[in-house]
């Protein structure tokens, strides 16, 4: 059912991309290719039509100007010219020119055929009621011809009965050259269209391919899987979000190893104290009750080894309030020599213990800071008990406080096993541990890094292997008073 889900919600989102480019992109399209697609068929059919329109004008305007010119004085003679240039018309293969009569009624054509009519032409009639006894029509003709025509009146009838002169021009041609041009155009737009569906539909695929296979990824890392990797092979910002996911498994993994063997670790030294507690106890339980030395050395070994369990949980506690910012740090201006000098005091008899010198001198003078005391201490505990885990019998702690004139800076040198140079750049990380790393939490260094960091300190660690480690923190120093 999960698996359907996904699908389902995989599918929804191509839909999702793809509507969203249609009204976005394709519908925009198709608009502006009707809109300019009309605008040119409009323009050119315009441009034909006014060339036709003025070709006619000049013709039946020059007929026009021939026959009041030249028709001689009396009537007859201006019919007889009439007759001539209409009979005669050089143009005739492009134009026909027509006499009219007072009614409006064709008497004489250029072509010779009869020309046929039931009423009156209507452009004849708004000729000879326009102020300028001429008229202009586009229409069509009886037997369904697409038509111009161009009618201009006399003022006065040439022989009481010729009243205007026509001349009609067929559109077919223009007709048949628009309807070329209208294929054109539309044989353009649609290849325009098919190119921004092809291009749009490469361009989403390129997109939706890409974050289905991200998706898939990102959902194996989701429940786990770390060790996916996505094949980029993109130099856009896809790429760059496969490489940041590829390294976000990448530090996962890493996370999820050194969380496991971190658990794996904390679980093992937990075990130690609770198995002797609890060996110890049993003892106790089964000795014999006059048997003082056995119990006094079995409570000394069980409050030992609680106290230790104690101080483990505490800095697991510690760190996770750190993490998640749930641990109240109250700053306050303190003695950090002070501080620092009663937690050597605290681990001289243990470094004895273990045959270890710890080499230190307080500075005579105070040292103010505005810090945690409690949270500083912490810091002190966690690198000498490093020290001294990490050191053998007859080595030497060299524990140090200088100052400039705005730090103060103290540092802790041991001359045990050192780190490695590949893992002194993550020493500081959660749950890492170093390739020569003894028992314990793991957790020390981050935790003081992480008060370090809330204090407005520095943590910096130079170490060499099989030499030995400093550890060296710095804080705001604070003006003494006097």
């Amino acid at each position: 059912m999960t698996d359907l889900n996904v699908i389902i919600k995989k599918k929804s989102r191509r839909r999702g991309i793809t509507t969203r480019w249609l009204v976005g992109s394709l519908v925009w399209t198709v608009i502006i290719l009707i809109t300019g697609a009309l605008v040119v068929i409009y323009s050119i059919r315009d441009s034909f039509y006014s060339y036709a329109q003025l070709s006619l004008l000049h013709s039946i305007e020059q007929a026009y100007n021939d026959i009041i010119t030249g028709g001689g004085a009396t009537d007859i003679e201006r019919e007889q010219t009439l007759r001539t240039i209409v009979q005669e018309f050089m143009e005739h293969e492009r134009y026909e020119l027509m006499a009219l009569d007072n009614n409006g009624y064709v008497i004489l054509t250029s072509s010779g055929f009869q020309f046929t009519q039931d009423q009156p032409l209507s452009d004849f009639i708004e000729a000879k009621n326009s102020p300028t006894l001429m008229s202009e029509s586009i229409g069509y003709s009886d037997t369904g011809e697409h038509i111009i025509s161009r009618s201009i009146a006399f003022a006065n009838p040439i022989n009481s009965q010729i009243a205007a002169i026509r001349m009609v021009t067929s559109l077919r041609l223009f007709d048949a050259r628009l309807t070329e041009i209208i294929y054109i155009v539309i044989l353009v737009g649609c290849l325009i269209l098919l190119f921004t569906i092809f291009s749009g539909v490469f361009f989403i695929r390129s997109i939706v391919i890409p974050i289905q296979t991200i998706g898939m990824s990102a959902r194996r890392i989701t429940d786990g899987d770390y060790s996916v990797r996505i094949d980029n092979r993109y130099e856009d910002e896809i790429g760059d979000l496969c490489n940041i996911i590829n390294d976000m498994a990448v530090g996962l993994d890493d996370a999820e190893r050194m969380k496991n063997d971190f658990i794996s670790s904390v679980s093992h030294e937990l075990r130690t104290p609770l198995t002797a507690i609890r060996g110890w106890g049993e003892t106790i339980l089964t000795s014999d009750i006059n048997d003082v030395d056995t119990r006094d050395k079995g409570m000394k070994i069980i409050t030992g080894e609680t106290e230790r369990l104690s101080l483990m949980v505490e800095d697991l506690l510690d760190f996770s309030r750190l993490q998640t910012g749930n641990i109240l740090v109250t700053r306050a201006p303190i003695d950090i020599v002070a501080e620092l000098s009663e937690s050597v005091m605290t681990f001289e008899n243990r470094a004895k213990g273990l045959g270890v010198s710890l080499i230190y001198e307080e500075p005579p003078e105070s040292h103010p800071v505005f810090a945690d005391r409690n949270r500083l201490r912490q810091v002190f505990s966690n690198l000498l008990e490093n020290a001294l885990k990490y050191s053998r019998p007859g080595d030497t702690i060299t524990v140090e406080a200088t100052t400039t004139p705005s730090r103060i800076i103290i540092s802790f040198t041991d001359v045990g096993i050192g780190i490695p140079d590949d893992d002194i750049s993550r020493i500081t990380e959660r749950y890492f541990r170093a390739k020569n790393s003894l028992p314990g939490t793991g957790i020390g260094l981050s935790l003081v890094k992480e008060i370090m960091d809330r204090h407005d300190g520095e943590l910096t660690i130079d170490s060499k292997l099989g030499e030995g480690t400093k550890v060296t923190i710095s804080l705001p120093r604070l003006p003494i008073l006097s």
